[in-house]
């Protein structure tokens, strides 16, 4: 099991507002990863300030490979992709392998 993570630092004061996105966009989001993809939305308590965290937990890189050319090939994503109002002013992704869960 790989875990993805997409590392966001929001704009001041805009955690919230990338939080509210995620979750409105769940439902299409769903639609590109599947069911069985579990999603969480996390935001910071230490560290930088106005960090939100969107983690994927996918069967492999494969999968991950496969789930990243669904979203980047649709038009919705691409239009939000495309905004001029994006409220980050960095991010990155990370990949972690599941070792165990409990």
């Amino acid at each position: 099991m790989i875990v993805v993570r997409f590392v966001f630092q929001t704009k001041w004061g805009k955690a919230q507002d990338v939080v509210d996105e995620l979750k409105q966009n769940a439902d299409s989001m769903r639609n590109f990863v599947g069911a069985d993809v579990r999603v969480r939305i996390l935001t910071d308590l230490s560290g930088p300030f106005h960090t939100v965290v969107q983690e994927l937990e996918v069967e492999s890189l494969a999968e991950w490979e496969r789930l990243r050319q669904a979203m980047f090939s649709n038009p919705d994503f691409q239009n939000r992709q495309a905004s001029e109002n994006m409220p980050f002013e960095s991010g990155h992704t990370e990949f972690y392998t599941l070792e165990a869960s409990f």
